[in-house]
């Protein structure tokens, strides 16, 4: 049950997901809408079509996004062909709830409409919907009012559609109480594992069955093309290694720059913090800092009074001691009184979020700039970068300039520029394991048309901000079928482990027969089996590991004795678990609250998915192959 509701949950994330797809679509990147390209159909729901631009405008919008998130490593993460199959499915479900929609009469009225965005706080001014900064924010975007208000009607329609379904769903008392007690359940266990190393000194392989193995997996031992390139890589580091750094440019560097070589002004200081509660009338706490306040203009010590009245937990015990600290670094009402008050002086009341403040400053370290001396190795190590800097541009132009105008070799470019050309290993489209040919982008442009089937070089890629590269093909390996003699070691060792295995599984079968015979765990402990007492566990025990605790929720409960059950880990090993007891851990009210909450959301979400699943089946859907190359 607690399985299913997991598969629930993953489908309830999905369609969450692509609601705030059908959001984005609603908000960005309609301008293509206007513009009047051609537009070609990329699918046909019952008859109706989605169009390249509609497709495209989604697509490019999620292709940004995902960019943004997974910046270089975008290309390794997302699939573009699963990320083209995601969009057209999300838009295919978009168009079958419009049609359903429209069938059966569901609308969007005009003040709903108007409800909608006069609420959206981007169309808003001073906490007010406002019309021009409305037509602003659509004119921004480069797309008509009209436009606009037709695509967030169809995404009300959407979301009136699930809350259809949403708000039927309930949870009864007798469920979330089954629930309740499936997620508190505890369960008293030991297991006893036999591991399968120990059998591999022991089994023994044929050549024969390694080549039967060999023949029946063929397909496995197929090494993908590869191919070995030439680059030259332009670093600014290695630019800066070449920069000279005279003496007079250094100082030149040092008195432009001398920020960089200051310690900024710092100023330590004691508080007293009365707390103020949100909703609570804070005069009490004002007259309370006031009282304090009328004691340190007395004479008393302040540190002692901080000591005695500060509700600051973390400084009162040191007489309310702060430490050293830089503008900026504390709220700025706090921070504007530190930075105006003389050594010693005692502030009057500050007011901030955390309640009323009293301050003393205790001294003023000013800001002091480190001699050049000091710091001159830093310094020209800046001056360099900083240089390297401004030549790294104009060289990387120069060599995307000549690697274009003589594409049929690096030499001149790396002549030109005094640079290496560097030659890589083989590597296939997964990448390989040196910081170049790792690079996805350089990857991808290995196995470009131009560069793979044209041999030209490459236009420059960039591998970090620091460094870029230009490739060429140095030499191209074909996919090719592995001989028997290159893999037999690899398949006479998987072989050894799966026999392996088996004979732990073999010996875990003697063991359980042992066991039902009144055998005791501990007698039966020899090399390679070993007994695990554990105890009580729940759902969330960090002492097994993920799926062994899975398995041993499924054991059926014990009747009048431990029972035994046998599972094989991952690892290959074999235990076998003993489940003593099972015991239900009552939850209070506030706990069951949240999980009464989820299965309503669930059950909602199960509903939802079966009737788009419905939809989905009984449409005539064609999806066009235009969809997955059109740019």
């Amino acid at each position: 049950m607690l399985q299913a509701i997991r598969d629930r949950a993953q489908g309830w994330i999905a369609w969450v997901i692509v609601g705030l797809i059908i959001l984005t679509f609603a908000l960005f990147g309609i301008d293509q809408y206007a513009k009047g390209d051609k537009s070609v159909a990329v699918a046909d729901v019952n008859g109706e079509s989605i169009d390249s631009r509609e497709f495209l405008t989604l697509y490019n919008s999620q292709k940004v996004r995902l960019q943004q998130q997974f910046g270089d490593m975008y290309d390794t993460v997302v699939q573009d062909q699963t990320l083209r199959e995601q969009v057209m499915d999300a838009l295919i479900e978009s168009k079958l709830i419009e049609q359903w929609a429209n069938e059966h009469g569901l609308l969007i009225s005009d003040p709903q409409l108007a409800a909608a965005i006069q609420a959206a706080p981007v169309f808003q001014k001073d906490g007010k919907f406002s019309d021009e900064q409305y037509k602003q924010v659509l004119a921004n975007n480069n797309f008509s009012v009209a436009r606009f208000e037709y695509e967030q009607r169809k995404f009300l329609i959407e979301n009136q559609f699930k809350g259809l379904l949403s708000s039927s769903a309930f949870a009864t008392s007798a469920e979330v109480e089954q629930l309740a007690k499936l997620q508190g359940q505890q369960r008293d266990i030991n297991y006893l594992r036999v591991d399968q190393r120990p059998f591999f000194g022991k089994v023994t392989v044929s050549d024969d069955a390694i080549e039967a193995s060999y023949e029946k997996n063929k397909a496995d031992y197929i090494e993908p093309e590869k191919v070995k390139i030439d680059f030259i890589a332009l670093k600014k580091s290695d630019i800066a290694k070449t920069i000279e750094a005279t003496d007079e440019a250094v100082q030149a560097f040092y008195d432009e720059n001398k920020s960089l070589f200051a310690t900024p002004e710092t100023r330590s200081a004691r508080h007293i913090l009365i707390r103020t509660q949100p909703g609570v009338d804070a005069e009490a706490a004002l007259k309370k800092i006031e009282e304090i306040k009328a004691k340190v203009d007395a004479g008393e010590d302040f540190a002692e009074l901080a000591k005695e009245n500060s509700e600051d937990p973390g400084s009162a015990v040191s007489g309310g001691d702060l430490g050293n600290f830089e503008q900026g670094m504390m709220v700025p009402e706090f921070d504007q009184a530190v930075f105006s008050m003389q050594e010693g002086q005692v502030s009057e009341p500050i007011k901030t979020e955390f309640g009323y403040h009293l301050i003393k400053l205790e001294k003023i370290n000013e800001r002091a700039v480190t001699p050049l001396a000091e710091v001159r190795d830093e310094v020209i190590a800046k001056y360099q970068a900083q240089q390297a800097e401004r030549q790294f541009f104009d060289l990387l132009e120069q060599l995307n300039n000549i690697a274009y105008e003589q594409p049929d070799s690096l030499e001149p470019a790396a002549e030109a520029l005094g640079l290496t050309i560097q030659t890589s290993d083989f590597f296939a489209r997964n990448g390989g394991q040196d910081e170049i040919t790792s690079n996805q982008k350089v990857v991808n442009t290995a196995f470009s048309d131009d560069v793979l089937k044209n041999k030209l070089n490459s236009t420059a890629v960039e591998i970090n901000p620091d460094q870029s590269v230009v490739v060429r093909i140095n030499e191209y390996q074909e996919e090719r079928q592995k001989p028997l003699s290159e893999v037999k070691d690899e398949i006479k060792t998987q072989l050894e482990r799966k026999a392996a295995i088996a004979e732990a599984a073999k010996l875990a079968d003697e063991l359980l027969v042992k066991l039902g015979q009144g055998e005791t765990p501990e007698s039966l402990m020899t090399n390679g089996i070993e007994w695990n007492t554990i105890g009580w566990v729940g759902r969330d025990a960090q002492n097994l590991l993920p799926q062994m605790l899975q398995e041993v929720f499924k054991v059926a409960k014990p009747a009048d004795k431990p029972v035994w059950h046998k599972y094989q880990l991952p690892t290959g090993d074999t235990v076998l678990i003993q489940l003593k007891a099972v015991k239900a851990q009552e939850l209070t009210a506030e706990q069951s609250e949240p999980l009464k909450q989820a299965y309503s959301e669930l059950t909602a979400n199960a509903e939802l998915s079966a009737r788009i699943n419905a939809l989905d089946e009984s449409a005539e859907i064609e999806k066009k192959a235009v969809f997955e190359t059109i740019k």
